[in-house]
């Protein structure tokens, strides 16, 4: 991921926000033979005091990424946060030069690591379901957990899946909100994205700092 400096964001407590926030992550994983694959999965984040933040997920035992990627495995993982497509006519200065151009919002966080799978350890595979339900339902007024579902349908599903860990061994951040445009121009922005229909640009409109 390419970072110029004005746009990097380096705490890591920042960055670990962000990937508990928004946990749909794409892991990226490369073959035997060379090829890449891409794969949607959604990731729990295992941070504690100095250690190493670990990412677990899961996929049923068929996956591909079971399939192709052994124990020790490189893995390029990219979280997502919300992103908004930015008009030039929101732009406050440089309206009369017409030096303007569209732009794209966003915040993102690049990790990397290598690949330990978890076979047979139903007690690891139900902590880590439950713990990526609960991270979700909080704050609900109902919150769901695994223990309103029915034991046996639970121990069924658990035995088709098979759970993996990614410790992380580098860490990036971007976050593109304008940073190089005036105080006059962001405001702006913060005023017109909350005015769009999205609520992910509405999102987007939270993370500007003016």
């Amino acid at each position: 991921m390419h970072i110029q400096p004005l746009f990097a964001e380096n705490d890591p407590a920042t960055l670990y926000r962000l990937m508990a926030r928004y946990p749909l992550a794409t892991l990226v994983s490369t073959r035997t033979s060379g090829a890449a694959d891409a794969h949607l999965l959604p990731l729990e984040l295992r941070q504690q005091n100095a250690a190493p933040a670990r990412l677990r997920g899961h996929v049923v035992r068929d996956h591909p990424l079971r399939r192709d990627v052994a124990d020790g495995g490189s893995m390029l993982v990219l979280f997502q946060g919300p992103n908004a497509y930015i008009s030039p006519r929101w732009y406050v200065n440089g309206q009369r030069s017409a030096r303007l151009a569209p732009s794209w919002n966003y915040v993102a966080v690049q990790a990397r690591g290598r690949l330990r799978w978890v076979e047979d350890d139903p007690a690891w595979l139900l902590a880590h379901l439950a713990a990526l339900t609960a991270a979700q339902e909080s704050g609900r007024s109902e919150p769901w957990s695994l223990e309103l579902a029915a034991p046996n349908y639970v121990q069924d599903a658990a035995r088709r899946l098979v759970g993996f860990e990614i410790e992380v061994t580098a860490l990036q951040g971007k976050r593109f909100l304008s940073q190089q445009r005036t105080e006059a121009d962001r405001h702006s922005l913060v005023e017109h994205l909350a005015r769009e229909p999205s609520g992910m640009a509405r999102d987007v409109a939270q993370l500007i700092t003016p």
